[in-house]
C-alpha cells in the first residue's frame, strides 16, 4: 500500500514476523524515506513453508 509519494532517493524498509507457524509465515514490512514523516508505504506477506523432502540428506 502506498501511504504518500517518497522523493527521488533511497527508502530504507523493516520488516517483522507477526506469525510464525508451522506451514505459513505472516509478516509486514513498513518503508519510510529520511525527511518525510511517516511511512510511504506498507506490504503484508503470507509466505507457504514447503514441507521437508522425504529424499533430502540428513543433515
Amino acid at each position: 500500500d502506498f501511504m504518500r509519494k517518497p522523493r527521488p532517493g533511497p527508502v530504507d524498509a523493516e520488516g517483522r514476523i507477526l506469525k510464525l507457524g508451522r506451514v505459513l509465515v505472516v509478516g509486514d514490512v513498513l518503508m519510510h524515506q529520511e525527511g518525510v514523516p511517516g511511512p510511504v508505504a506498507r506490504a503484508s506477506l503470507t509466505y507457504s513453508i514447503p514441507p521437508a523432502r522425504r529424499d533430502a540428506p540428513k543433515a
